[in-house]
């Protein structure tokens, strides 16, 4: 390689190729110290490898083309393998690598925002959860484009069961409302764990009859065996319709509540009876 200096040095283009090498540096030492240092799991290794060989490649380019303006170089060593082979090859991979971490960072926040949302042991929305959906609904509702209806159901003897068999299957019991209230509802229908052993559900649209949720919920919840015994499950319900039982959350929930518990004693009253 011939390395005779030559005159005149385009200084600008040197001082433009510089600033640019020195800035992918500096890049590409930002990137390895907050690999070491963060707490962050780069879930994504294909787009840090891709990432660690498109820098490196892209410097290589920049210092064969800074070396062209000091010494004279062939085309095809300054043009073609410096700026057309390794700059462009390398410009690509970072391109790749920051569109697959782009991607990752979109499902990495869509999960941390259902987990936020999310109650974690049923899966179902929780409270805060919940709110944020009713107060839109509602919203639409008060302005004449929906007429949704709110249902609190609760589970019966979840006391029982736990003092008897233990929180695991209490736990365990609620999975099971969960799953049944997510077979009994349709898409769009909002379902939530309220707290403790009451779960929500937000009917946007025209809500089904008392008698046809309940149908609905006997028949996809599954008793649950422990040590050969079985333990029936059965949900207390209540109901309330937007705006004959309320216009906000608050009044449609003390509603649906007070439904609800008369719906348990009422059953409490027939057990009583023997019926």
């Amino acid at each position: 390689m011939n390395l005779e200096r030559f005159y005149p040095i385009d200084w600008l283009r040197v001082a433009c190729k510089g600033s640019k090498f020195f800035i992918y540096l500096l890049i590409l030492a930002w990137l390895v110290w907050f690999i070491r240092t963060s707490q962050l799991r780069v879930r994504k290794r294909t787009a840090v490898v891709l990432l660690f060989i498109g820098l490196p490649l892209v410097l290589a380019g920049i210092s064969l083309d800074l070396v062209g303006e000091f010494f004279r170089l062939s085309t095809l060593l300054k043009r073609i393998v410096g700026e057309l082979i390794l700059s462009n090859t390398g410009t690509f991979l970072v391109l790749y690598s920051m569109v697959l971490m782009v991607m990752e960072l979109a499902r990495a926040s869509c999960r941390y925002q259902r987990e936020a949302e999310s109650d974690p042991l049923t899966g179902l929305y929780n409270r805060r959860a919940f709110f944020a959906s009713a107060e839109s609904v509602l919203k639409e509702a008060r302005e004449g484009k929906r007429n949704p209806v709110l249902a609190i159901l609760d589970l019966d003897n979840m006391k029982k069961i736990n003092d008897t068999w233990g929180h695991q299957y209490g736990d365990e019991a609620l999975k099971r409302v969960a799953q049944a209230i997510q077979k009994s509802v349709r898409e769009g229908d909002v379902t939530a764990r309220y707290g403790g052993d009451e779960f929500v559900i937000l009917f946007p649209g025209k809500g089904p009859r008392l008698k046809t949720l309940r149908a609905r919920l006997e028949r996809h919840l599954k008793a649950i065996r422990f040590s050969g015994t079985e333990i029936p499950l059965s949900l207390s319900v209540g109901l309330a319709r937007f705006p004959a039982d309320g216009k906000d959350v608050d009044a449609l929930l003390a509603v649906a509540d007070a439904r609800m518990y008369a719906d348990k004693e009422a059953k409490k009253g027939r057990q009583r009876a023997g019926i």
